[in-house]
């Protein structure tokens, strides 16, 4: 099997397949369907990435081969181009008990196998449940029509009906604020699955999964059915020290919950009264000059991307004062040896936000309200934001304003309805972590330019000499 993940016990590896070498069924390219998914496939920061990603990638790596990636709407619709010949591999999660019925004569599954079963998420305290008996009498939130609430009301069914179960609309409240609730203390504990449980666990340590409401649910991977030399090769590919490694790690990169940069969520704590917004005003002024950049403003961007810590680096990779990806800082002429120099790194974050604010002046004709547009295109990407302009001119809100307009159209984008939508290019992202990150620099921002004048600075702060 590949990698057991420690952090997730239900987690398995890939199929026993014999050690032998398969015949090389596919090109040098590798025509591969996925769907978006929060940990499977997405893009963040205009980047790539996730565990399906991941490891197709490395294993094509492994074999000299090259992927194309082709995003289908759904699972039915990645079968489909298998079974008509269009993609090699469907690499997304297509559940065992599914392709034995609903994809029978369509599908042959092989590839990672992974379990999830689905848990009930509790607030830190003294008071655990740890059985399902222990449900009775207690209320339960869920999302509404969610596979978690058809699941959680068979157990209320064997219970007599004592559970009181809240089912929660996702376009109310979407499952990542309600289990951010749950860490904080303001609501009570919440059934989801298991892979949504631990990456919101991520940003929220105090968070316990304690209680499994479900067996495990095996999904694979797969090719079209009776392509069983194309299903051996990538059986194949899976067995194997290297392989088993190459997936723990990547498992890990999105599941454990000490990935998250410390500076999420944090609140701006820095003394302003000896007149300095950072410990590099005198940088974050130089590069400003020249630009429509107030210094003040990059200088909260720079408190809240690594709380002014040059050698900072993200779980994805992310890196320095400014969090900029490797990818993003090539484009931009950052080199791999600079991406901790906080000269090299403030001067590399104006071109990109220079960039993105051209990108977004079609979009948004005022430059006053088009900066958060182009904050928010720094932390997750301008394809996100471009869909969230479009989700809110499809569904009645101001697509030329953030505030409770294009913020409420990226809060749209955690919840499969809208992330799956036809005029949505990009998928899932985690709205939440942008909309907070766009309100943490204004936050700061407000404060330094209460306290300081745009011209007031010094050239270093005494603590740097």
């Amino acid at each position: 099997m590949c990698a057991l993940y420690a952090a997730l016990v239900v987690f398995g590896g890939c199929s026993n397949a014999k050690e032998i070498e398969a015949e090389d069924v596919f090109g040098d390219t590798l025509k591969v369907a996925t769907i978006y998914g929060p940990a499977s496939f997405f893009s963040y920061r205009d980047t790539l990435m996730g565990y399906d990603y991941d490891f197709m990638e490395a294993i094509a790596a492994d074999h000299g081969k090259k992927v194309r990636w082709i995003v289908a709407p759904s699972v039915d619709e990645a079968i489909a181009m298998a079974d008509a010949g269009t993609v090699d591999i469907v690499a997304a999660p297509i559940p065992e008990k599914d392709a034995a019925t609903i994809y029978k004569d369509k599908v042959t599954l092989c590839g990672p196998e992974m379990k999830v079963d689905e848990v009930l998420v509790q607030p830190g305290g003294d008071t655990v449940l740890v059985n399902i008996a222990d449900l009775a009498g207690e209320t339960i939130y869920v999302e509404k029509d969610s596979k978690s609430e058809a699941n959680l009301r068979r157990i209320n069914a064997d219970l007599d009906g004592r559970i009181n179960i809240v089912a929660v609309d996702a376009d109310s409240i979407p499952v990542e604020d309600m289990l951010a609730e749950v860490a904080d203390g303001k609501r009570g504990p919440v059934a989801t699955d298991r892979e949504t449980a631990l990456i919101n666990k991520a940003y929220h340590p105090e968070l316990r999964l304690t209680l499994s409401l479900s067996e495990p649910e095996t999904t694979r991977w797969g090719v079209a059915f009776g392509k069983d030399k194309a299903a051996l090769a990538v059986d194949t590919w899976c067995t194997g020290v290297e392989p088993e490694k190459e997936r723990g790690d990547i498992l890990s990169k999105y599941l454990d919950a000490q990935r998250v940069a410390p500076v999420a969520g944090a609140k701006f704590d820095f003394d302003l009264r000896n007149g300095y917004a950072s410990p590099y005003d005198g940088l974050f002024k130089t590069h400003a000059e020249g630009s429509r950049w107030d210094w003040r403003l990059l200088a909260a961007q720079g408190f809240a991307e690594s709380r002014f810590k040059p050698t900072a680096k993200s779980w994805a990779g992310a890196s320095g004062l400014m969090q900029i990806m490797p990818a993003t800082g090539r484009q931009f002429g950052l080199k791999k040896s600079e991406m901790f120099n906080p000269d090299r790194s403030i001067e590399t974050a104006v071109k990109i936000l220079d960039y993105y604010d051209n990108m977004m002046a079609k979009k948004v004709p005022d430059p006053q309200e088009r900066i958060k547009f182009t904050l928010a295109s720094y932390n997750a990407g301008a394809g996100h934001v471009l869909d969230a302009i479009k989700l809110a001119e499809k569904y009645g809100l101001d697509p030329t304003v953030w505030d409770d307009n294009v913020e409420k159209a990226m809060l749209m984008k955690m919840n499969k309805k809208y992330y799956r939508d036809p005029v949505v290019r990009h998928g899932y992202s985690r709205g939440r972590e942008t909309v907070d990150y766009v309100d943490r620099i204004y936050a700061y921002y407000d404060q330094v330019r209460s306290r300081i004048p745009r011209g007031d600075t010094f050239e270093t702060h005494p603590d740097l000499l």
